[in-house]
């Protein structure tokens, strides 16, 4: 069964609400306790009126709050990231079938404001093998902000915008980046309601959480706190502020594992809903969307890239996420939970999915 929760109609519709709905809200500030360590205080911020972090920069390493073996391993890390970054044995991967563009999905609560970027996705078009890749890159890897200092790789954009975003993502896994685009939480919304909604199967542990990042934007909009929020599992056609909700959600499942895999999911639901239009709804649907992002994509490119979505329809999408199995440590930080990766591996492994290289094996 598949809920139409814009039109707020079902088959079997009670009216009446769960009790997830009434508690949502201390459901996710326990859940936000429990990981405030790895997550932003989504209340704190809101009420304080700023989106930049206070934990942004890390200048030392702060080893009075941990063991010599756990100093040991922070050390290595530390190592394998002034290796990587002074390593030019592993130049920067480019090739002229590749096409490679970093969505960017910042965790901003004001419209036009600065954040840390929530979602990092390198959207990978390969014309020699007619592959699209989707390649997520997990918010807490600890690596080298160039002209800063070490940090979780979210930071870069709060840092220093898109360009030093795309500037961290080149140096550090040897990908380059051709164009960016960017999009906050308001511009997220009104995409995905742009195409109707996403239809998306929404679990009985989901619902808490994503009720309760929906009434953080009902709250900061001005609208009735319960307003889109769901009351069973089941499957629905989420609109744009459920849509978030459901890939923010870091809490079930496997944390930020999770959740960019849910990021994948619903991408791979537009990218579905949007190769199905011609060219004259492709161009409304530009129209209507390009208002709402930041990119460095030319007027040219965008026109380039609306007439190929007919050929590139045809393109196996492909999905996966960086760091892969077996190639990270979670480690603190600072106090921070940071992902510490074998970036060798990872390269390597870029080389392969994006752009074929087979002799890459690590």
């Amino acid at each position: 069964m598949v809920y139409d929760v814009n039109n707020n109609s079902k088959s079997d519709h009670t009216g009446e609400l769960s009790p997830f709905v009434s508690e949502s809200k201390l459901t996710l500030s326990t859940l936000e306790n429990e990981k405030l360590a790895s997550e932003i205080d989504l209340k704190s911020l809101s009420e304080s009126g700023t989106d930049q972090p206070s934990d942004i920069e890390i200048e030392t390493v702060d080893a009075a709050s941990v063991n010599a073996s756990q100093q040991d391993e922070i050390l290595t890390f530390e190592e394998n990231i002034r290796t990587n970054m002074e390593s030019n044995q592993t130049p920067i991967m480019q090739d002229k079938d590749v096409f490679n563009i970093l969505l960017i999905g910042s965790d901003t609560r004001k419209v036009g404001g600065n954040g840390r970027s929530d979602a990092m996705i390198v959207i990978s078009i390969n014309k020699k093998t007619k592959e699209i890749i989707a390649t997520s890159l997990l918010r807490d890897i600890y690596l080298h902000i160039p002209g800063k200092s070490n940090n979780r790789i979210n930071a870069a954009y709060a840092l220093g915008g898109a360009d030093l975003l795309m500037d961290t993502v080149e140096e550090n896994f040897k990908l380059q980046i051709d164009r960016y685009i960017s999009v906050d939480f308001f511009a997220f919304i009104d995409i995905v309601d742009a195409i109707g909604g996403v239809t998306l199967e929404v679990s009985e542990k989901d619902i808490p959480v994503i009720n309760g990042y929906i009434e953080e934007i009902n709250t900061l909009t001005g609208q009735e706190i319960t307003k889109d929020q769901l009351t069973e599992e089941g499957t629905y056609l989420l609109n744009g502020k459920q849509t978030l909700g459901y890939v923010r959600n870091r809490y079930v499942g496997n944390s930020d594992f999770e959740r960019t895999n849910r990021q994948r999911k619903v991408l791979e639901k537009i990218f579905e809903g949007v190769k199905g239009l011609n060219l004259l709804e492709l161009n409304k649907l530009m129209n209507t969307l390009l208002p709402q992002v930041t990119t460095n994509l030319t007027q040219g490119e965008i026109f380039s890239l609306i007439l190929s979505v007919p050929s590139y329809a045809k393109y196996d999408l492909k999905q996966w996420r960086i760091p892969i199995d077996g190639s990270y440590t979670g480690v603190r930080i600072k106090g921070m939970s940071v992902l510490g990766i074998d970036f060798e591996k990872n390269i390597k492994e870029i080389q392969r999915k994006i752009y074929g290289v087979e002799n890459a094996s690590p």
